[in-house]
């Protein structure tokens, strides 16, 4: 799996997954939420409705009780002879009074034996809308002794026990029920109610809660039931749109951050091909960096990192061909200071023959000498571009630069140009070696003498400061380009064809086995310099003896 994958699960599993389970249960608790309160709605509508039934139950059976009480009907149990035309008119009477919410009355005996009745007449009775009359049963006690004596029937309709216009706030989509004792509904519904068992049930599409209470006083049976679609409906609404919200809001999440992590990994792919491609060898692959974040940071020190070690390869093949290229010019030291030698001792055989007194003594003299100077210089030099050791005596900074200057001479005379040096400045003592410096300043004096224009000019200048001496070398060339500036001291690199790429780096390395420095820069005037740095000795004084002009 890549890193790409890996994060998008992250995101999947750490942000989206728990905010698609938030969103569940957010759902799910708002229908708990409507449903609790249609619950609620119901509970309250249905303790309302029982506590009006109750009221107005009590109320009619007070005023019924009245009725049982009255002489004639008292007159009629006790004694067991009735007339049943005048119990009746008085019973109408009593219907009368009590209203239309009773839909009739009748007297029995302890015996059930009907002793009189009467009926409601009503045109706007219960009957007419559908509702049917409750018959209930109330004892009839003797006033005299208390004793029962018979019963009083009366047939009371719903809308006596339940008015319409008394009712507790219902809400829409309720249906308020009456039913008997025997389970049989009271008023018209359009479904068997009674049938109807637990809180909820189905009914035309819809689902339906009940709420029951069953009343003992009068012997009946209230039922509310509700449909859930108007209370539950906003609710699960509600709840459809957060989940769609949250949805939204996922999606968004998951699209950021694939985006992002495209951007990011995107860097990271090109970081890892960068470093495949490091490892094959290719050091100049490098990273585009954009951003300022870890991942940029970590591309800029990669591409440090690859500049680093490709300078560092650089630097060690160099070295490796400065000691192979060393190790040949030891040998051809060797080979070259083998005839030296031979030259040597047939100069000083030929000295030993002449007279004294022979013109020929002097330039044989100068041969022998120039013989010795050049031995001790390829000797000297070699030692310190091999190892970086020196063997250091106080000198005259002017004796190696004044011979290095003789011997550079000729390739100025060759191009027709002039080199500047006032020895008399540069008479200063140093702890060196003097056949290494010379070396350093021939080299030095063979890049300006190859640089210089034909006709042209450079000139040599020493400036002694309080730690150091700075000799520095000018000519009046094209100048160096930023890539040769940067790679003048690696071996064997060269603009020049005929080029061996030594000369500056054994200048370098004498330089530094001296303890000094020596730097390359183009001037504004045009043309470039060199400057060599070397530490002055404690106590550094003067040359006292004059050397001239060269």
């Amino acid at each position: 799996m890549s890193l790409r994958a890996r994060l998008l699960l992250i995101v999947l599993l750490a942000s989206v997954l728990p905010l698609g389970l938030v969103g569940l249960w957010l759902a799910g608790g708002t229908v708990r939420s409507g449903e609790e309160f249609l619950n609620d709605r119901l509970s309250q509508a249905t303790r309302g409705t029982v506590e009006l039934i109750t009221t107005q139950w009590v109320q009619l059976r007070s005023r019924l009780l009245s009725v049982g009480e009255d002489t004639a009907v008292q007159k009629a149990l006790t004694t067991g002879r009735s007339d049943s035309a005048a119990l009746g008119t008085l019973l109408g009477e009593s219907l009368r009074e009590l209203g239309p919410g009773i839909r009739g009355l009748e007297v029995r005996s302890t015996q059930d034996e009907p002793l009189g009745s009467a009926r409601s007449g009503s045109s706007d009775d219960a009957s007419d809308l559908g509702y049917v009359p409750l018959t209930i049963p109330l004892p009839i006690f003797d006033r005299a002794t208390g004793s029962h004596v018979g019963t009083l029937r009366a047939q009371v309709s719903p809308s006596a026990l339940m008015p319409l216009d008394r009712l507790p706030p219902v809400s829409a989509g309720m249906m308020v029920v009456l039913l008997d004792g025997t389970g049989r509904s009271l008023m018209p519904v359009p479904f068997e109610l009674g049938s109807v068992e637990g809180r909820g049930f189905s009914w035309a599409g819809e689902s339906w809660v009940l709420e029951r209470r069953v009343l003992e006083e009068p012997p009946l049976e209230l039922r509310i039931a509700a449909t859930a679609g108007p209370f539950i409906g906003p609710f699960q609404r509600a709840a459809r749109r957060g989940t769609l919200l949250l949805l939204v809001a996922a999606l968004a999440a998951v699209t950021a951050t694939a985006l992002l992590t495209t951007r990011l990994t995107r860097s990271l792919r090109q970081l890892t091909e960068a470093a495949e491609a490091v490892s094959q060898g290719e050091f100049d692959r490098a990273i585009s960096v954009r951003s300022r974040d870890e991942v940029g940071r970590l591309g800029r020190a990669f591409n440090r990192m690859t500049e680093h070690l490709r300078r560092t390869l650089d630097q060690l093949a160099g070295r490796e061909s400065l000691a192979a290229v060393g190790e040949f010019a030891a040998g051809l030291a060797h080979e070259v200071r083998n005839p030296l030698t031979a030259v040597q001792i047939d100069l000083q055989h030929v000295q030993s023959q002449l007279p004294e007194e022979s013109p020929l003594r002097e330039p044989q003299e100068k041969a022998l000498a120039e013989i010795r100077r050049l031995d001790a210089t390829v000797r000297n030099a070699l030692k310190v571009a091999r190892s970086g050791r020196i063997e250091p005596r106080e000198i005259d900074l002017a004796e190696p630069l004044g011979a290095s200057a003789d011997a550079a001479r000729p390739f100025f005379d060759a191009r027709g140009a002039e080199l500047a040096l006032d020895l008399e400045a540069s008479r200063v003592v140093v702890i060196g070696d003097p056949g290494a410096l010379e070396q350093l300043f021939l080299n030095l004096l063979r890049n300006a003498a190859e640089a210089v224009r034909p006709g042209g000019s450079a000139t040599v200048e020493v400036e002694v400061g309080s730690g150091d001496v700075a000799v520095t070398v000018r000519d009046d060339g094209e100048g160096v380009s930023p890539e040769a500036l940067e790679r003048a001291f690696e071996p064997l690199f060269s603009t020049r064809a005929e080029g061996t790429g030594l000369g500056l780096p054994i200048a370098h390395r004498i330089a530094v086995a001296h303890g000094g420095s020596i730097e390359m820069r183009n001037r504004s005037e045009g043309g470039a310099e060199l400057r060599v740095r070397l530490p002055l000795p404690r106590g550094s004084r003067a040359v006292e003896h004059p050397h001239g002009q060269a």
